[in-house]
């Protein structure tokens, strides 16, 4: 599973972006509670902190769980059936095979002791469960904790209904010292402290202070957000604004429901307090599903709100805490609350803008789209910034489907994001949404045979030829009848790819031509290079290593020209499994080590699986039996975290190399070192195919006391390894200035002065 960092349980738990503040009790029983029960639901009114209460509570009980805690936000999720989807993302798990499913995810996490966090269930409540009960009758080891507005109303569930902060008894006498120890208080005067310095509990307001917070039951993010007003205000000019513009309590014994009524009322009440350009920019970045930066900001209120103006509007909501800013990401990004954004979206609807701002908010996507993956070195920026906005692009793109006459634009996002799915999923998915278009599409029409490409090619990447071949064979015809050479393309390649599996060999040349010869019409290199790959597999299996070498050859030189590196690494690796059937061995090795770098840059775990078990091949062809036992075993570790099998034409290729490297090491030593192999983490697998590192034993890696993450570690090892920051920049496909910060952050988080004691420290962390 991705998020596991030197010295950190596994997990993706969010950095607490503002101190945590009380709770004691309402921590320990859920810790307590989570020592008799495998679902424990937080539940109750919006506002409360179920969410902030969970993930701490979360992240205390990481520490004792080997594979740690894992939040999945259901907020930005509106279909039911992505529910699934969600944990596979939180997990970093790539969805690319047809294999990954909720009974996959259950064999994937059955043995392994961690936390599940269900986050913000209320909306999603049926599927939630499903999810869940599922999960814990397959994994005993597994446990859920959900938050909800309501229970999911499961056998076995137990429900910890989660209090306002405390408050002392109405009427009870406190000294100043007193009243701040109840967890409402604590909270008011902390985050005023952060508005006013030096703002405390006195003899002077302690009344009022604690007027304000019953006033406000208690609730967390009504207090947050009344906080912030004390910047300008007294805590008696606060609350007397607050009795007049706030409904009066209705009575001493007070439920959820009134609750929600107030924290409604609270934010009503902020929302009065802002100026209309702050009133207006709340409601339409409520637009968003799961944050966004202020380009994007910028993009779909453009015209809106005058663009100068846009930061310091922005900065307001920060202030008014409407906003949240993370700036420990780069660039920063802002979201809101789920309650919060909640709210807006209603101000949205209610001034009959809801529309206008979705229709704004898929207009920037697909302009993302279709400029994410360009032939270029650009290309891996623009996999970042996808990957950044994946729940933005989710959400155009069930409005899309969901909205009258936008079925084509929707098409369009999710076909000119193919690469980022291949490498990322997932693609069951994102084929599902595909077919879920073709009933919405005239026959022979372009947009159909567009929907028609997009899932054959899906379809082959989930190895299921059979379908894409009908798919891209309806494509085809209708691409002839439109004379769409693009199309045309596409749909050729779709057939390419099914002959090479099915081994059907007729025709391959005719489709190579018209797939090369369409992307060259067109001007997609694109097109060009997946020919090139395609054409280049089929004579590989056909034997033709002469025409597969001189093919691959033109396609490689043509990703190096103009430094694409997804299609390069795919490439590499048909190259290099040409050259090894000619028995160049040492060229063949340098090919696909190339591959590694380009699909490990690329976080393409398959693409990488690929090339690991090519290096496997090339090692047990040199003898070096104990290399490819282990570099076997990094491969089908990584085909498992992936639920994929070795594609099938490959199939008698690995069992040949197996049985041979069995025969040379032995059972036991063979079964060991696959072993060492399976378990190792792809940073140590990616740095064993190419060379860098010594296989670990059993695959544990020691823990640090240090975090740095995936790029620092492996930008550190190549810093230990003598290089200098052009030499790293030009390995891994970055930039100078990337490598020099990346090193500055390390220095500063390991208390290191130089590059050779960092250089030291990875030697320690090594032995």
């Amino acid at each position: 599973m991705a998020g596991r960092a030197a010295g950190n349980r596994p997990g993706n738990l969010p950095a607490e972006l503002t101190s945590f503040v009380g709770r004691r009790r309402e921590l320990a029983e859920i810790k307590r509670l989570l020592t008799t029960t495998r679902l424990l639901t937080l539940t109750g009114s919006g506002g409360v902190g179920k969410t902030r209460l969970a993930a701490r509570a979360a992240a205390d009980l990481a520490r004792s769980l080997p594979e740690g805690a894992w939040l999945v936000s259901l907020a930005p999720i509106a279909d039911p059936l992505l529910v699934t989807r969600a944990v596979f993302d939180a997990l970093g798990l790539q969805d690319v095979s047809a294999r990954w499913s909720l009974s996959a995810l259950s064999d994937y996490l059955r043995g392994k002791r961690l936390l599940l966090v269900l986050d913000n269930c209320e909306h999603l409540l049926d599927a939630a469960a499903s999810l869940a009960g599922t999960l814990l009758r397959a994994c005993p080891e597994l446990q859920v904790l959900a938050t909800s507005r309501q229970a999911l109303g499961m056998a076995g569930e137990v429900r910890f209904r989660v209090p306002p902060l405390s408050l002392p008894d109405a009427g009870a006498s406190l000294s100043p010292g007193q009243a701040a120890a109840f967890d409402a208080v604590a909270l008011l005067a902390e985050r005023a402290a952060a508005v006013q310095p030096g703002f405390r509990v006195d003899d002077a307001n302690a009344g009022s202070a604690l007027r304000l917070c019953t006033r406000l039951d208690g609730l967390p993010l009504a207090l947050e957000l009344a906080a912030v007003r004390l910047e300008g205000l007294t805590v008696d000019q606060l609350l007397a604004g607050l009795d007049r513009d706030l409904p009066a309590p209705a009575g001493a014994l007070r439920g959820t429901e009134d609750r929600q009524r107030t924290m409604e009322a609270t934010l009503d009440w902020s929302y009065s307090l802002l100026g209309e350009p702050q009133q207006r920019l709340w409601t339409w970045l409520s637009v968003f599903a799961g944050g966004f930066d202020e380009r994007a900001a910028a993009a779909v209120c453009s015209g809106l709100v005058p663009e100068e103006g846009l930061p310091e509007a922005i900065a307001a909501l920060v202030e008014s805490s409407i906003l949240q800013h993370d700036q420990a990401v780069r660039p920063s990004r802002y979201s809101m609350l789920e309650t919060v954004r909640q709210h807006g979206r209603r101000k949205l609807r209610e001034l009959g803008q809801e529309l206008s701002l979705q229709t704004r908010h898929r207009d920037w996507i697909l302009q993302l789209a279709r400029s994410a993956f360009n032939f270029d070195r650009a290309q891996l920026d623009g996999l970042q910034v996808i990957h950044r906005e994946r729940d933005n692009i989710w959400s155009a793109m069930d409005f899309c489907r969901r909205q009258p006459g936008q079925a084509a634009a929707g098409q369009e996002i999710c076909s000119a994001l193919t690469n980022y799915w291949l490498s990322r999923g997932p693609l069951k998915d994102v084929r599902w949404y595909l077919e879920s278009l073709l009933p919405l599409a005239e026959p022979d029409t372009a947009f159909r045979a567009r929907c028609l490409t997009g899932v054959a090619l899906l379809s082959n990447a989930l190895d299921d030829a059979a379908t894409a071949r009908a798919m891209a064979q309806e494509a085809l015809a209708i691409a002839d009848r439109l004379a769409d050479p693009e199309i045309a393309g596409w749909a050729a390649g779709s057939l390419l790819f099914a002959a090479f599996v099915l081994a059907e060999p007729d025709g391959v040349a005719d489709l190579s031509r018209l797939m090369i010869d369409a992307g060259k019409s067109t001007g997609n290199r694109g097109m060009v290079a997946v020919a090139m790959h395609y054409t280049c597999l089929n004579w590989l299996g056909q034997g033709r290593l002469d025409q597969a070498i001189e093919v691959g050859e033109a396609g490689v030189a043509m990703c190096r020209e103009a430094g694409e590196l997804f299609m390069r690494g795919t490439l590499l690796n048909s190259l290099a499994e040409a050259r090894r059937g000619r028995g160049e061995l040492a060229e063949a090795e340098a090919l696909a080590r190339e591959g590694v770098t380009c699909k490990h840059t690329f976080e393409d775990h398959r693409g990488v699986a690929t090339l690991i078990e090519t290096l496997a091949w090339i090692a047990s062809d040199r003898r070096d039996a104990g290399r490819a036992a282990t570099l076997l075993g990094c491969a089908q570790g990584l085909r498992d975290s992936m639920a994929i099998p070795i594609l099938a034409p490959f199939v008698p290729r690995h069992q040949a190399c197996e049985r041979r490297t069995r025969e040379l090491t032995g059972d036991a030593s063979f079964d060991q070192a696959f072993r060492n192999g399976a378990a190792m983490r792809v940073e140590d697998a990616v740095g064993y195919a190419l060379g860098r590192a010594k296989p670990r034993p059993g695959g544990a890696r020691a823990a640090s006391p240090t975090t740095l993450s995936r790029r620092e570690l492996e930008i550190a090892r190549l810093v230990a390894e003598g290089l200098t920051n052009r030499e790293i920049a030009s390995r891994l496909f970055i930039s100078d200035r990337t490598v020099e910060t990346h090193i500055t952050n390390m220095l500063n988080k390991l208390g290191v002065g130089s590059r050779t004691q960092l250089a030291r420290w990875v030697a320690s962390e090594t032995t």
